[in-house]
């Protein structure tokens, strides 16, 4: 489970001892249950849910989401009821009386054009089978009422539902991408190898402490907000959950924007970033499509439906794109949905190949799943790297589910918690690295691996929610070297029945934006969380589309979690420098040829920092979380950096702010 906003536990049995087949029919309720459960409503979810039940931090629990996910059939009010009742609210589940959960559960009915009857909704009556109402109530999420009809999944997924758009442009070229102009920064982790490091050398240690705020963007937009800026001569490329922006990367002035609208649920509103290729900009969304954009106008080129979100499927990653195709994998690991890895066809959006990451049946590795592997996870929450002289694509590949629960699923659990590296043309195993064999804690490796070569030596870098740094040969693949990020207690212990105290927590270590490198000082720096937890195995059912954790994980309080910013020698893995930071540290790290590493934390302080020994240059409070890339470009001679803030989570980060692009320079650094 990755920096999730919507946090929470896997779907116990039904309780009071009901049995028997489910029936059809109106779930029942009365008019003063959903008067009782507003209040509720509004004291324990409106915050993470809306006002209006829109959604936010959370997902939508009104409208056309909602009625996709719930009403199709396949679930019971019993389903939806066990999901509030011992999932929520998400820092204290199972909190609430039975009453109040019961009367939030009617006003959420009411709100989806269910209507109140005479007879109350009790622990007796919700074996019902939750089927779309007849007529609309007030519901508006994700801006379609409850009876707006439920888009139909194609029977084979992926599938192209929209296509036909030319681009405008064709830039950037192969060329380009593989040789990035000095100025630009072409990707999320600017290059395709995943290095982070620029080039750019006017801002530098000596005059870091005059950088200044150029411009400001603001997207009004509050919740996650966790992208990767990309630069391509002098325009920005951004996204927020649902919307895609193109600004002007000295000015901040907005040049286009495409609004998406989700045509289902939402299982954790998320966007990472996008691509740039050939004249086009490509983004996942929350319900599973890749889009193609005009990286002009914003014009929706071609759609994808990749997969189905009912199962818990959505694409968080940001994409990249290089030879003619865009590749993309899924996230869903933590609702029981098993990942792939896609490469698709740049013109058209059809696919070329997939990679699934849970192998079965006779393919190698399926032996390390002596059960569990239909639902065995393995989420790509993050962008992919990529090895063009050898045509190899790097993915890191998250957790198996149920998350805590390995009892399930006994074995080493391939290909989860690893690095795989796969051939670009075919999408075949070229070979893989598991960083952690049959995890119970839930600790992906979720940041993009970078490759890089010094010394004469070829290697592969990586680090993991587990609290390690990965160096690997990429000539023998063996492991060179393995060095702590963050705290550890009780890590080579599986989860206990009875709950124990382990570190790092669900949310601990190495995050989405992993490690950096530094080609003048042979230096690899990364930014990890300092945050334990006490897990707790826990009675474990599958539901399509609902949380699959086989247990929970109680963190310990926010105010005491902590990071870290570290320094490695890139060869050796020895450590150089460490800096604890105030605040968890989950936003990109930067480092450039001026000596300056560019940064941000959970307090809203974005940071340059030497890179010789960690100490502070310049902070700057942006007045939100950074949880997104951190950038630096060039625009007619005057470098930039740019930086994300305003990653919101009220509930497990309680982070705060909105969504805003911040711009600095030093004044008068070399430009026209």
């Amino acid at each position: 489970m990755l920096g999730l906003v919507t946090l929470a536990l896997a779907v116990p049995p039904p309780q009071g001892g009901q049995s028997g087949t489910s029936q059809a029919g109106s779930p029942s309720y009365t008019s003063a249950q959903s008067t009782s459960g507003q209040q509720v409503y509004t004291a324990h979810c409106q915050s993470c849910h809306g006002g209006a039940l829109q959604g936010g931090a959370g997902p939508a629990l009104a409208g056309t989401s909602f009625t996709n996910k719930w009403a199709t059939g396949s679930h019971t009010l019993q389903d939806l009821y066990d999901v509030i009742a011992h999932q929520m609210p998400l820092t204290a589940p199972g909190s609430l009386s039975q009453k109040q959960y019961q009367d939030v559960t009617a006003f959420v009915l009411s709100k989806n054009g269910y209507t109140a009857g005479k007879a109350p909704l009790t622990p007796q009556t919700l074996k019902v089978k939750l089927t779309a109402p007849k007529a609309a109530g007030q519901a508006s999420g994700n801006g379609a009422g409850a009876s707006s009809p439920a888009v139909p999944v194609p029977a084979n997924l992926p599938q192209v539902v929209k296509s036909g758009g030319t681009a405008s442009g064709t830039a950037p070229t192969d060329q380009e991408l593989l040789n990035p102009q000095d100025g630009d920064w072409l990707a999320y982790n600017r290059d395709f190898r995943g290095q982070r490091f620029s080039p750019l050398k006017s801002i530098t240690a000596d005059n870091a402490a005059q950088l200044q705020v150029k411009c400001v963007f603001q997207l009004g937009e509050v919740g996650s907000f966790q992208t990767g800026p990309v630069v391509y001569q002098g325009l920005m490329y951004i996204t927020s959950v649902h919307n895609t922006y193109a600004l002007k990367a000295n000015t901040c002035t907005k040049v286009w924007e495409s609004d998406y609208t989700p045509k289902g649920p939402e299982p954790q509103p998320a966007n990472r970033g996008v691509a740039l290729y050939n004249g086009m900009v490509f983004r996942g969304t929350t319900d599973g499509h890749l889009l193609a954009l005009d990286a002009k106008t914003g014009k929706v080129l071609w759609d994808t439906w990749v997969a189905d979100s009912n199962k818990g499927y959505f694409l968080s990653a940001a994409p990249i794109a290089a030879d003619g195709k865009v590749y993309i994998g899924e996230a869903g690991a933590d609702w029981g949905a098993n990942g792939h890895i896609y490469a698709f066809d740049a013109k058209s959006g059809k696919k070329v190949w997939e990679f699934g990451v849970i192998p079965t049946g006779k393919q190698p590795g399926a032996e390390t799943w002596q059960k569990g592997a239909e639902h065995g996870g393995g989420s790509i929450w993050t962008t992919l790297t990529l090895d063009p002289a050898n045509k190899q694509l790097y993915v890191s590949v998250g957790n198996p589910a149920p998350d805590f629960n390995g009892g399930l699923r006994p074995g080493d659990n391939l290909y989860t918690d690893s690095v795989v590296v796969l051939d670009t043309n075919s999408g075949k195993l070229n070979w893989y690295a598991q960083q952690v064999a049959h995890d119970t804690h839930d600790w992906d490796t979720a940041a993009a691996p970078l490759v890089y070569d010094v010394n004469g030596g070829k290697y592969m870098a990586v680090a993991n929610k587990g609290g390690w740094l990965y160096i690997y040969d990429r000539a023998t693949h063996k492991l060179v070297s393995r060095q702590e990020t963050t705290t550890h207690l009780n890590a080579e212990k599986p989860v206990s029945l009875t709950g124990r105290r382990d570190c790092p927590g669900i949310l601990g270590g190495v995050e989405w934006n992993g490690p950096a490198l530094d080609t003048i000082n042979n230096a690899l720096y990364v930014n990890s969380v300092d945050w334990c937890a006490t897990y707790k195995i826990g009675e474990t059912r599958y539901v399509d589309g609902s949380l699959y954790f086989g247990g929970d994980a109680s963190f310990d309080p926010v105010k005491d979690a902590r990071g870290w910013t570290r320094a490695y020698n890139a060869a050796t893995g020895a450590p150089m420098w460490q800096v604890k930071q105030a605040t968890p540290m989950i936003a990109g790290v930067t480092p450039t040829a001026g000596g300056v590493i560019f940064t941000g934390d959970q307090n809203g302080d974005f940071m340059a920092m030497d890179a010789k020994d960690g100490r502070k240059l310049y902070t700057f409070r942006t007045g939100g979380a950074i949880g997104g890339g951190v950038v630096t470009y060039a625009v007619d001679g005057q470098q930039y950096v740019a930086t994300t803030s305003g990653n919101a989570s009220r509930s497990i980060w309680s982070t705060t702010g909105s969504a805003t692009i911040f711009v600095f320079t030093v004044p008068g650094n070399g430009g026209k």
